[in-house]
């Protein structure tokens, strides 16, 4: 997939799972701003070399099958809580939740119906076993994420893989609209998969817009993200407001 061997069959997209550009190509380069704030940390006796991470790109593949099938699931199928959390549950609002999809599901947003749509037909087509395959895969994407961070605090990036967009109009296609709630989560969605901590941070603007770098740490390491966050904050002096 993706130009990459795996060691667990891939066919996950196979006549199932569309394939969305705008989820899983992100731009690899980085903003001017983004560099900036890197550059600055490097300045102040950070050590920084790039870093390559294989399996970024397919974990966003990984994350289109748990969130769609495991939304659909968990949401909407189980009210929105699902049937397996150990926790205290909310019975009226489970009741209400239920009630309200089924009597006002018209009003659901465009991507919420197309996850469900996507998200039923796997599981009554596949029964699971896509979203199955994806949990396991999910290990071997964790593990390329730990390999890199064995040699570094934490690991920079991007918080989204392209310039901010403008936000689409009422009259605007479906599908530019939904490609607009979903094209930015290309670097973030990953993190989802793997539970590695991340912590986002202004960079500046370009063109007039907001730009920020995600640090991602090591997992249940979220005080060094924090940390790290919080010296670029201090480097910046406060960030200016989107024109």
């Amino acid at each position: 997939m993706n130009g990459h061997t795996r060691m667990l069959p891939f066919y996950l997209v196979d006549g199932i799972y569309p394939r969305f550009a705008f989820l899983i190509f992100p731009d690899p380069e980085p903003s001017t701003e983004e560099q900036t704030t890197i550059d600055r940390l490097q300045e102040v006796g950070a050590h920084v070399e790039e870093v390559s991470v294989p399996w970024h790109t397919d974990a966003m593949a990984l994350w289109a099958v748990i969130a769609t099938e495991g939304a659909t699931w968990q949401m909407l199928d189980g009210n929105a809580y699902g049937l397996t959390h150990q926790g205290l549950y909310d019975p009226e609002l489970m009741d209400y939740y239920g009630r309200q999809r089924f009597e006002n599901g018209a009003e659901l947003s465009e991507t919420v119906k197309m996850t469900v749509m996507g998200g039923r037909h796997a599981l009554d087509v596949g029964h699971g076993k896509y979203y199955a395959m994806a949990r396991n895969l999910a290990y071997e994407a964790r593990q390329g994420y730990d390999d890199a961070l064995d040699r570094f605090d934490v690991l920079a990036l991007p918080t989204l893989p392209i310039t901010a967009t403008e936000i689409p109009g009422d009259d605007a296609p479906v599908a530019d609209r939904v490609a607009r709630a979903l094209e930015m989560i290309a670097n973030t969605a990953p993190m989802d998969v793997t539970g590695h901590p991340a912590t986002s941070v202004p960079a500046g603007l370009v063109d007039g817009l907001p730009s920020s770098v995600m640090f991602v740490g090591k997992r249940f390491d979220d005080a060094t993200c924090l940390r790290v966050a919080n010296a670029v904050e201090q480097l910046d002096g406060g960030f200016p407001m989107p024109e």
